[in-house]
């Protein structure tokens, strides 16, 4: 059996694909899922502690007041 190469086989090759609404809002969702996982895995797990960061800027506050000598308070 002798196959022509005059047409591909393939049906993705016979016409240019254009995406319909359904792709488009596959695609965005899919974007859209992976942001909202990624936010609720920032929050659950922060890189650094909220508390931690609030106690280090709290005593490096007042200890680089005092070495300025501004008291404003």
């Amino acid at each position: 059996m002798v196959i022509d190469l005059s047409r591909g086989h393939l049906p993705s090759s016979w016409t240019m694909f254009s995406p319909t609404f359904v792709d488009v809002a596959i695609f965005i969702g899919t974007i859209g899922f992976f942001f909202v996982l990624f936010l609720l895995y920032a929050r659950t797990f922060p890189v650094i502690a909220q508390a931690e960061l609030k106690s280090i800027l709290k005593s490096s506050g007042e200890n680089y007041k005092k070495l300025r000598g501004d008291n404003h308070e």
